[in-house]
């Protein structure tokens, strides 16, 4: 029993805060941006002069798989730039660079100096239209090209997040002279809005004391997004309270039992293993904060002990699944010596 307690009291005090990402994970977002647009090397030799920089910009959209990886398509505008020439005789030429990329992106999140910054690098193939002007040339072309970026994304809101980037396109394809494949850096600021953002704000009520001994009860809804079973950052910071409390009981050999509920939407096979899945990673997270594992098991109810009853019947969609709201939770089961009240978690979702 003492080697129980005290491997979860250090557990408890070795706990850091849950890293939030500047991007919701599961999430689909889009942005716009507009910039500085430079070109190098273009292979013109001296007797051109660097173009001056353009005004360049894009869209963009993407999907945030989790808080380290995304992908995006996006389409930018690099500028219609001039290089004079500093020959009298020769004439100018005019290069005007478009397209589409789509490239994989990995994020950072910045927690040591706030939750809501990210660093993060792109990688991956634009797809151009350019077109190419001057003495006897006269013409377009399509053709793909590596880009690289990085930057910063902020979050400002649960909606909106705030980017600095730096985007590099190498070597960029033309019809022109022979040795004219010109590189590209765009420096921009950009504003996303996050499509598959939060809907709902979880809001935490004061905790209160409730007469069903030795059983923690959590909202599913602040452990999980709806029908996933990946611990969401609210609901690892609701275990992290739990563990405190879990220090203090100091339960015996095998005696905590993670139980998962759904709700009665969708089939049984379903939710039952939805109802395990949840439990288990519920009961995993504890063990990586140092409840130790053979004092621990988990195990699912699926949609076979409801709360609600009958009050959600004569409901349909959104409004159903909000009813049911109390279905879907998470129970654990402490079996302790010195237990006669047990706090329960009441944190719930607001629409």
């Amino acid at each position: 029993m003492k080697k129980t307690t005290l491997a979860i009291a250090v557990a408890i005090a070795s706990l850091t805060s849950a890293a939030h990402a500047a991007q919701p994970e599961n999430t689909f977002y889009a942005g716009g941006k507009v910039g500085w647009s430079s070109f190098h090397h273009a292979g013109l030799g001296d007797d051109f002069k660097k173009p001056d920089d353009q005004v360049g910009g894009g869209l963009f959209v993407g999907y945030q798989a989790n808080p380290y990886m995304a992908i995006e398509l996006g389409y930018d505008y690099l500028g219609n730039a001039k290089f004079k020439s500093k020959v009298e005789d020769k004439d100018d030429y005019k290069f005007a660079v478009h397209g589409a990329s789509v490239t994989g992106k990995l994020s950072y999140p910045l927690a040591f100096i706030t939750d809501d910054l990210d660093f993060y690098a792109r990688a991956g193939a634009f797809i151009h239209h350019t077109k190419f002007k001057g003495n006897e040339y006269d013409k377009s072309n399509v053709s793909v090209s590596p880009v690289f970026g990085g930057g910063f994304d902020y979050k400002l809101t649960d909606n909106f997040t705030a980017r600095v980037d730096y985007q590099w396109v190498n070597r960029i394809g033309n019809n022109g002279p022979k040795d004219f494949h010109p590189d590209n850096g765009l420096l921009s600021l950009g504003l996303i809005y996050n499509l598959g953002g939060p809907t709902t704000k979880v809001v935490a009520k004061p905790a209160e004391l409730e007469v069903k001994e030795n059983r923690f009860v959590l909202n599913e809804d602040v452990l999980f997004d709806y029908s996933k079973a990946t611990l969401k950052p609210e609901g690892e910071t609701a275990l992290d309270a739990l563990l405190k409390t879990l220090a203090s009981i100091n339960p015996t050999e095998g005696a905590i039992v993670v139980i998962g509920h759904t709700d009665r939407i969708g089939s049984a096979a379903y939710n039952q293993k939805l109802s395990e899945r949840r439990a288990e990673s519920v009961m995993h997270y504890l063990i990586s904060k140092g409840v130790p594992s053979e004092v621990i098991s988990a195990r699912g109810a699926g949609k076979t002990q409801p709360v609600t009853g009958n009050k959600c019947n004569a409901l349909r969609g959104n409004s159903l699944k909000a009813c049911l709201g109390p279905d879907r939770r998470v129970e654990i089961e402490v079996k302790a010596k010195n237990v006669e009240q047990v706090v329960v978690d009441n944190q719930t979702s607001v629409r």
